[in-house]
């Protein structure tokens, strides 16, 4: 997934550069936002330990389709770890160590006063958290990895190239029930993340 977000930043950030380097005759209506922050499991059980935020970063390649509406791709990996149980009793940590996705998204710009504008997005797509298992007096929790669909909000502000938002990522739990103890294993896969980067092409 690392090598795909690498290759993907190289040679779509270098699409953007090309683009700034022509004569600016209209508005630039592809861009890529590349940036990084902290991401945090959006389920916290009472024990710090058992659910722990880390790392994110992401690539996202956009297309203005009119004025201040932009279509995206947004490609995101977060280094989390997320809290799992055993029938709301017992807490674990994952031993899954990040949630990848791929996204469509849709964000709406609000001019505010020169270089300064707000946004608000949304997304769809697919998220896909690694396999992780438990054990319980012997007993065996394996939790499968996690393909699913899921959806994204988020809201932020940039200023010229930089931008800071928040976003919202909703993901299905993932479950196991085990046929002898008849105890189900929960996952909960949602996060929250603050991130800041740059927009490399695009209008100004």
């Amino acid at each position: 997934m690392r090598t795909l977000f690498l290759i993907l930043l190289f040679s779509t950030s270098f699409a953007a550069i090309a683009q700034d380097a022509k004569p600016a005759q209209r508005a630039k209506p592809f861009k890529v936002k590349i940036g990084g922050g902290y991401a945090l499991p959006a389920y916290q059980s009472t024990n710090a330990t058992d659910s722990k935020g880390g790392f994110v970063y992401l690539i996202e390649p956009q297309y203005e389709i009119v004025k201040n509406l932009d279509l995206g791709i947004r490609l995101e990996q977060a280094l989390v770890k997320r809290a799992e149980f055993l029938d709301n009793v017992i807490y674990y940590q994952s031993k899954a160590k990040s949630v990848s996705s791929a996204l469509v998204t849709a964000n709406y710009t609000i001019p505010i006063v020169s270089s300064l504008r707000a946004y608000l997005g949304v997304g769809t797509g697919l998220y896909y958290v690694d396999a992780s298992e438990q054990v319980n007096q012997t007993i065996r929790y394996p939790l499968p990895a996690t393909t699913t669909i899921g959806g994204m909000g988020r809201v932020g502000v940039k200023f010229s190239l930089v931008y800071l938002e928040a976003d919202y990522n909703l993901i299905g739990d993932t479950n196991v029930t085990n046929n002898a103890s008849r105890l189900t294993l929960t996952a909960k896969n949602s996060y929250f993340s603050v991130k800041a980067g740059i927009t490399i092409g695009g209008s100004r």
